[in-house]
């Protein structure tokens, strides 16, 4: 359950008017002690730091009062704080700010935020562990939503390479690129999220300047990914997606790799037993190939969101300058003039406005009438008919697709001329004469190794699977003039001999 990792007041700090306060400090607290590094402070570090925030961020809690100059703390022992007197400083002030620190340091204690541990006489601070991913959070959404794909997709590689190279002892690495891969679909669903908002943001603003600000700010700054731009170069590692997509089959196919990954993976304790350990070790890798399977998809509904804001800022720049464009080029000239009289240090007075007001209902501001719509004549539709050339085209591209349209009746008279009955043969054996063999045996090659999943694939195997049955074994190889490629064995169970068309017919 959710409080038990948190406290059940933990909450409660944001819920009163200082929330924007209690925001500034505890972000300030985990930024200083927590984020990165393995501090341990004391009482009085802490206090201290709270301090220093509440006088970056007076104006939340000194709302109805002048800004004020607050003393420095100096941080001596463990717990005692001495205050740094100055001459422009209100010491008044500095004694209240020092109370608010130390009742904001109580209330991080009593809300969960912050625990105090005592090593004999030292005490230390220190934030608990729901605390402190709630706290990582927090600070990550003040940094905004950029990201980098290409770091993913390079930590993705390289762990799938490794398990390839040696499954045992990179097993845990592929269950991290896993959970990489399905925080970054997370984070690209996020990204659609505050595009949606920020289109919003952009419709509701009420002037140009709100607009701009959205725009630039919460768009280009905040959203958009960093590497965006670079994402279709030939240099950017997401180039290395259909490699991923790869691997990803080669190890499936290994039974030897997948066996050494589940066993990896019982023994880090990710699964009950074998059998469970076997299905997360499929379904980590079935994260990762369904993660890049559909980044394409959202990546194309970013690029909607982004064509639609960048269309609407042309358009706000566009009529902004038509709304004020014609009034500065009338009133350049008389700009022009009255720079020119103050310079010359002559007294100016100007009563009513610089220019006339237009109304708005005026008979020279009304549309013109349409003109009369042309009557509908019946006629005879001349029809262009086609060129020789233009027919011999269409005809060439008829028999181009048809030609690439490869029919199960064509691989298997493809089989049925190399592999003898009751025979079998490698795939490496299967002679390529001409373009017509090399589409039969791609088309094969592409069903029996299930690269693409799709209903093709399935309709040949199944018109071939009364002759023929099909093998794939490690390590066999294809490797010739027409294709380089993994092997497998096709065994005839028949004698069956299919006519050619014309014979058929």
């Amino acid at each position: 359950m959710l409080f038990r990792a948190l406290n059940a007041d933990i909450f409660t700090l944001f819920a009163g008017g200082n929330r924007r306060l209690y925001e500034a400090v505890l972000l300030d607290v985990y930024d200083e002690f927590f984020r990165a590094e393995m501090l341990f402070p004391a009482q009085g570090e802490v206090v201290s730091a709270i301090y220093s925030s509440l006088a970056r961020n007076a104006e939340h809690w000194r709302d109805d009062e002048a800004e004020v100059v607050l003393d420095t703390l100096s941080v001596r022992g463990s717990r005692r704080l001495r205050r740094r007197r100055s001459e422009t400083a209100d010491a008044e002030a500095s004694g209240e700010a020092m109370a608010r620190a130390r009742h904001i340091y109580n209330r991080l204690l009593q809300t969960g935020w912050l625990d105090e541990n005592r090593y004999g006489l030292k005490v230390t601070v220190d934030m608990p562990a729901g605390a402190l991913r709630l706290a990582e959070f927090l600070w990550s959404l003040t940094q905004g939503v950029s990201e980098q794909v290409g770091g993913l997709v390079v930590q993705v590689k390289n762990a799938l390479d490794a398990a390839r190279v040696n499954a045992r002892d990179s097993a845990l690495g592929v269950n991290k690129a896993a959970k990489d891969a399905a925080a970054f679909g997370r984070y690209l669903r996020s990204v659609l999220s505050a595009l949606r908002d920020v289109d919003r943001q952009v419709m509701g603003s009420q002037s140009v300047e709100e607009r701009l600000k959205y725009y630039f700010h919460d768009f280009v700054e905040q959203v958009l990914l960093r590497d965006y731009a670079d994402i279709s170069t030939t240099s950017h590692p997401y180039r290395f997606r259909h490699h991923i997509f790869e691997t990803i089959q080669a190890i499936e196919d290994s039974a030897m790799d997948m066996d050494s990954l589940a066993e990896a993976y019982f023994e880090a304790r990710l699964g009950q037993d074998i059998r469970d350990a076997s299905a997360v070790v499929q379904d980590d890798l079935l994260t990762i190939r369904t993660v890049f399977d559909r980044i394409e998809d959202a990546f194309r509904r970013i690029q909607q969101h982004r064509g639609r804001l960048e269309t609407r800022l042309r358009n706000t720049v566009r009529y902004a300058g038509r709304q004020t464009g014609g009034f500065l080029q009338r009133s350049e000239r008389v700009v022009i003039l009255l720079d020119r009289m103050l310079q010359t240090s002559v007294a100016i007075e100007a009563k009513g406005p610089m220019e006339a007001q237009r109304e708005f209902l005026s008979p020279f501001l009304l549309a013109r009438p349409r003109s009369a719509r042309p009557a509908v004549v019946s006629g005879v539709l001349d029809l262009q008919s086609l060129t020789p050339l233009q027919m011999y085209r269409r005809d060439l591209q008829r028999r181009y697709l048809d030609r690439l349209n490869v029919r199960p009746a064509q691989v298997q008279r493809f089989l049925e001329r190399r592999v003898l009955p009751l025979t079998s043969q490698a795939a490496s054996d299967l002679h390529i004469g001409d373009l017509d063999d090399f589409l039969a045996f791609e088309a094969l090659r592409v069903a029996v190794a299930g690269a693409d999943g799709g209903q093709s694939a399935k309709r040949l195997l199944t018109a071939l699977s009364q002759d023929f049955e099909f093998e794939t074994r490690e390590g066999d190889l294809v490797d010739n003039e027409w294709i380089a490629c993994r092997g497998f064995i096709v065994r005839r169970k028949t004698d069956a001999i299919t006519l050619e068309r014309s014979h058929a017919d």
